[in-house]
């Protein structure tokens, strides 16, 4: 009785790991999807920042987001 009780917790141990495992895939999953622009989301950022204006001191920083945005539409193309 000890044996079967011993293997049965061990069984069910091994599939709380697989659980806990597929739960996490699936969560990082989920989070990619939320943090990760499309294609088509890059597109109307760049846009959208072509058509707008910018002060001197703001200049850098839009070079810099607008060259990333850039090379991540690169990447997915």
């Amino acid at each position: 009785m000890r044996l079967i009780l011993k293997i049965k917790n061990l069984v069910m141990g091994i599939l709380d790991k697989q659980n806990e495992k597929k739960k996490q895939q699936k969560q990082k999953i989920n989070n990619n999807h939320l943090t990760n622009l499309t294609p088509t989301e890059v597109k109307y950022l760049l846009q959208l920042i072509s058509k707008s204006e910018f002060k001197g001191a703001d200049l850098q920083i839009i070079f810099s987001i607008t060259s990333k945005l850039q090379n991540q539409l690169k990447k997915t193309e």
